[in-house]
């Protein structure tokens, strides 16, 4: 029992404080018990209040949306496809259909990849119908998804074949490691478990010279695609060969990767008597074996009528700076993030045309998101060009901002 040994008296000029109770409604009786005697409160709060503008534990649950957030379906989707299960991938997102995220244009435009990418053009054009009812504007074009796709490939798809050079080799080549030559070089030793052949664009216009190793690695790089029946859209390639062959004399042991570069870009270009001149001259003058020529496929030909076609129409120059990524790119060490390092990039904004890239894995992007948190926390803007909507919701999902993504420079 504990005992008040000194208690202490209440001064005369202060009075006794009371708290009003609060009641709720809904209460017992469902209103508030009178109370009676005087009562003090505290200076700026009227009865019932709580302290904090009215704050209860029900005013608490706050729900926020954010703007550009990604659906369960879309951040499924991305993983799946990051790690290569494309089929997995399109089946989450037309289950989202099904759910309220068909309210997202993004989860539409994905699958629109996705069977672009599959070559399912029945699926494509049934999506497409019900995207039409869906949001009441038309729906995205095969041509327009395809380009870039597996589906571009076809002999049919003349138009999508014919897109403007994304790729670029100019100057004198000196780094073996260079992403093209990577890029280029991993893509023909890769097996393909798809029967359509890969397509490439590569501007080669402002391509001067090659060095020994470069011209060799790039060369067979081009020889292993060849074979594999990829389909290459070359910028100014009869220009280019011209402009290599013109140093290259028979008897002078010099250049010789060089020599390997013009004889491949010499059956690229269907030039079968220049080719046979020119690998006699290698013969002599370093005294091996020349490559062995080699027919193209139909549709490898059918790309050289339309250069030849697109030659005399004006092309809209490719911005000098621009980082240009193909294929697919994958873990934290890709070629690829060096060409973002902040001593490398010589433009403000940096422009990165991901319009060849065919997949990013998870470690990948996430290497990426950090290369352009780098930059701009550097005061360098970034702006990505021509990544297809499902590599844009890899990239968000690794940290990408969605304002990066622009469809034009």
């Amino acid at each position: 029992m504990a005992f008040k040994i000194f208690p202490k008296s209440p001064r005369p000029d202060t009075q006794k404080l009371e708290l009003e109770p609060i009641e709720h409604a809904g209460g017992k009786g469902g209103a508030a018990r009178p109370t009676s005697g005087p009562h003090t409160t505290t200076p700026g709060f009227q009865p019932g209040e709580t302290g904090f503008n009215n704050w209860s534990p029900k005013a608490a649950r706050i729900e926020v949306e954010e703007a550009g957030a990604l659906g369960p379906s879309l951040e499924n989707a991305g993983l799946m496809f990051a790690h290569g299960n494309a089929s997995a991938a399109t089946a989450a997102l037309v289950h989202a259909l099904d759910t309220a995220e068909r309210a997202q244009p993004l989860v539409w435009m994905c699958l629109f990849d996705l069977y672009a990418r599959a070559d399912e053009r029945a699926s494509f054009e049934e999506l497409a119908l019900r995207f039409v009812v869906q949001f009441e504007r038309s729906a995205p074009s095969w041509d327009e998804m395809a380009v870039g796709s597996n589906a571009a490939n076809k002999p049919a798809a003349t138009a999508s074949v014919r897109a403007k050079p994304k790729s670029l080799l100019r100057g004198d080549l000196t780094d073996p490691h260079a992403p093209v030559i990577a890029a280029l070089s991993e893509a023909a030793k890769r097996k393909e478990t798809n029967a359509t052949p890969q397509r490439f664009d590569l501007d080669i216009a402002e391509l001067h010279g090659v060095n020994d190793v470069c011209g060799m690695l790039l060369a067979a790089a081009l020889a292993g695609l060849r074979r594999k029946g990829a389909v290459i859209a070359f910028r100014a390639l009869e220009g280019t060969i011209r402009r290599l062959a013109a140093p290259l004399k028979a008897g002078e042991r010099t250049r010789k990767g060089q020599w390997y570069l013009v004889l491949e870009l010499l059956q690229w270009a269907g030039q079968t008597e220049a080719f046979e001149d020119r690998a006699v001259d290698f013969a002599v003058t370093f005294e091996i074996s020349p490559p062995s020529p080699e027919a193209l496929t139909p549709l490898q030909r059918s790309v050289l009528t339309t250069q030849a076609s697109d030659a005399a129409e004006e092309d809209t120059a490719l911005v000098d700076d621009r980082i240009i990524w193909l294929g697919e790119l994958k873990g934290a060490n890709d070629a690829c993030i060096a060409t973002l390092a902040p001593d490398r990039v010589t433009s403000n904004p940096v422009v990165v045309d991901m319009r060849q890239v065919l997949r990013i894995d998870f470690v990948c992007g996430g290497s990426i998101a950090n290369a352009f948190t780098r930059l701009m926390a550097q005061a360098i803007d970034v702006r990505v060009l021509g990544a297809s909507p499902i590599i844009q919701v890899l990239l968000q999902l690794t940290g990408t901002p969605a304002t990066l993504f622009v469809k034009t420079v």
